[in-house]
């Protein structure tokens, strides 16, 4: 019997001893996120305190080109949310996220500028700038998991052409702490950064239904996703190409093209347009000249959405009327007629320019002067009435003296 409670007491203490084991292992096991991975738990990295975050501007042009940016700038805040979200990894281990402590800091604004080029295309390119945010001046009281919310601010966003996005102006960052280990200098490390669209439960395991990464949707700032869009600014172009017909003597004459531009209401920003002509920015202002002779063309690449463009053409020729015929435009328009001796054709067109937000259309127009050819005036023409009225007294004749002989028979 003796043997029997001896053998029974140190089967219990080895128990205890296994479960005060694995007790202590639970609650020590760090929650994951090295690596922005929920799930691949490697606290031992130490990460450094600055995270880079990313900016979308996505440029969209008919064309795969370049254009000049748009004015405008961002601003960001960070601060600490008592969120109290669970957040749990594939394995099932759990923590409730804290509240970022203060300290956490971003100081430069995101800015693009009408001087600098982005890219666009039809389906649209991305354009991203970094967003540095800095928590070495943070102390965090101990280990854990502490959430911050990242708002962004644009004052003047529609006034400079930008459509805004679909993403929401906040974010939260989820910054992931460990205490330090022996071979470390004393204080809590970071060692994992997650960056979320929204303030949600995370629940990594594979047969999580609700409150699932997914739903939190993991992202690298403020950028467009598959289901998101990011701030966009929208441009289409404009080619003009000057033919001359009829008159080979003034071929080589440079006609003056005035282009007007009249923004959208509510765009009151400034922009500058690629030209064809020079590597120049030109500021699109109320109204730009280029000169045409003929075969020559000029485009302007860039000109944002929802801007109406008339295109006026003068004749510098004093001793030619031409007849003015035009192509590739939405509207011809009668009433800006200038210098012309001939009012039989179109000298201005319109460029309706779609609207602000919305896909651009290449606009190739061809201005078409044509020196209208006349038939020869002097002695052909002169004796033309005489030829006729001669003929008709021939043929008169011939009537009569027929039937003259036919009385007589």
């Amino acid at each position: 019997m003796k043997r029997i409670l001896r053998k029974m007491t140190s089967i219990c203490i080895a128990i205890a001893v296994v479960a005060t084991m694995g007790l202590t292992s639970l609650a020590t096991e760090n929650i994951d996120g090295n690596g922005n991975v929920i799930g691949d738990k490697d606290p031992a990295a130490e990460l450094t305190s600055t995270l880079i975050i990313e900016k979308e501007l996505t440029g969209y042009n008919p064309t795969t080109t370049q254009v000049y940016a748009p004015n405008v700038s961002y601003s960001y805040t960070i601060a600490g949310i008592d969120a109290q979200k669970v957040v749990t990894d594939e394995d099932g281990v759990s923590a409730t996220t804290q509240e970022g402590p203060a300290g956490a800091a971003i100081t430069e604004t995101i800015s693009w500028s009408s001087t600098e080029k982005i890219n666009a295309s039809a389906a649209g390119e991305a354009n991203r700038k970094d967003i540095t945010i800095d928590l070495s001046s943070v102390t965090f009281p101990g280990a854990g998991v502490y959430r911050y919310e990242i708002t962004e601010t644009c004052a003047a966003k529609e006034a400079n052409g930008v459509t805004d996005g679909t993403i929401a102006e906040v974010r939260y960052l989820d910054v992931y702490v460990r205490d330090a280990k022996a071979d470390e200098d004393p204080g809590y490390k970071i060692y994992g950064y997650v960056l979320f669209e929204n303030n949600n439960n995370i629940d990594g395991r594979d047969d999580a239904t609700t409150d699932t990464v997914e739903d939190a949707v993991k992202t690298e700032g403020f950028v467009k996703t598959d289901s998101l869009t990011a701030d966009s600014y929208y441009t289409y172009n404009v080619t003009v190409t000057k033919e001359l017909r009829n008159d080979s003597s003034h071929e080589s004459n440079a006609f003056p093209f005035v282009f007007v531009f009249t923004k959208d209401a509510g765009v009151t920003g400034s922009f500058n347009l690629v030209s064809s002509l020079t590597s120049d920015p030109v500021e699109m202002t109320d109204s730009v000249t280029a000169n045409l002779a003929h075969g020559e063309s000029i485009s302007y690449t860039g000109i944002p959405c929802g801007t109406v463009v008339d295109i006026i053409e003068t004749n510098n020729v004093s001793t030619a009327a031409y007849q003015v015929t035009t192509t590739g435009a939405d509207t011809n328009i009668t009433d800006k007629l200038v210098n012309y001796q001939e009012t039989t054709g179109d000298t201005a067109v319109e460029v309706n320019g779609t609207t602000v937000g919305a896909a651009g259309t290449d606009y190739d127009i061809t201005f078409t002067n044509t020196l209208a050819l006349i038939s020869p005036t002097g002695v052909v023409l002169a004796v033309v009435p005489f030829i006729i009225l001669l003929g008709f007294g021939v043929g008169l004749m011939v009537v009569c003296t027929t039937k003259r002989k036919k009385e007589d028979s």
